[in-house]
């Protein structure tokens, strides 16, 4: 994978055999899907074939058109799949070894990368304080997309990055920001990259993570008209 920022790249370089789903979280308005559609370009212009999951209500035609602009052979190495229905998430998720194994069997070169944009808005939205089977349903769901997001990461080497929302938690009188999806995002996701906004308004800071080896990394980053730099 190949991240638009040069710190996030030098870490992720220096570690040859790193596997595992990445997620990058934050505030609504950080860049989230600039940072994702950066990193597909940035893949795609390597080579690299890209499936990019979009699941909000309406696509972000500007920013995927830049992306058509770029050229050719970078627009062929990006499928965009658009996703309304958690359920249908679901069932995607599910079916992307069969697409995985007959574009193989077609002796197409194999899909490299998966990006979901975002995991648990929809998820966010089907919870019901009032309902908890349908919440713990809900939760079984979750964890059996990363579930299988991590089989194909280890079996067939494809790369994951999931865009999450933030919730807040009171943990010890104090209101914590963690990742959208409880528990079962923390013990699928093993590096976190969370993005935040600062007082100066085209900054951020980054606080990346490598939950496995208690590694962190604190950086800033500009976020402009074409993406961060």
């Amino acid at each position: 994978m190949k991240f638009p920022t040069l710190e996030l790249n030098k870490y992720y370089n220096s570690r040859n055999t790193l596997q595992g789903i990445f997620s990058v979280f934050g505030d609504f308005g950080v860049g989230k899907t600039t940072f994702a559609l950066q990193t597909t370009i940035n893949c795609a212009k390597l080579g690299k074939s890209v499936i990019y999951i979009y699941t909000k209500p309406n696509l972000p035609f500007e920013k995927i058109t830049l992306i058509h602009k770029i050229s050719k052979e970078i627009h062929d190495n990006v499928l965009f799949i658009h996703i309304v229905n958690f359920n249908e998430l679901h069932d995607l998720i599910f079916n992307l070894e069969f697409l995985i194994l007959n574009d193989l069997t077609q002796n197409k070169s194999k899909f490299n990368i998966i990006i979901i944009d975002s995991m648990t808005n929809l998820y966010r939205l089907e919870l019901n304080k009032e309902n908890k089977e349908k919440n713990y349903s809900l939760n079984y769901q979750l964890n059996q997309m990363l579930a299988n997001l991590t089989y194909l990461n280890e079996r067939y080497d494809i790369e994951v990055l999931i865009v999450n929302e933030i919730s807040r938690r009171i943990i010890e009188d104090q209101v914590m920001e963690v990742q959208s999806g409880g528990k079962v995002m923390e013990f699928w996701v093993k590096y976190h990259i969370k993005i935040v906004k600062t007082e100066k308004l085209n900054e951020r800071k980054f606080l990346f993570s490598n939950i496995a080896e208690k590694y962190s990394i604190e950086f800033t980053s500009n976020l402009g008209e074409k993406g961060f730099k």
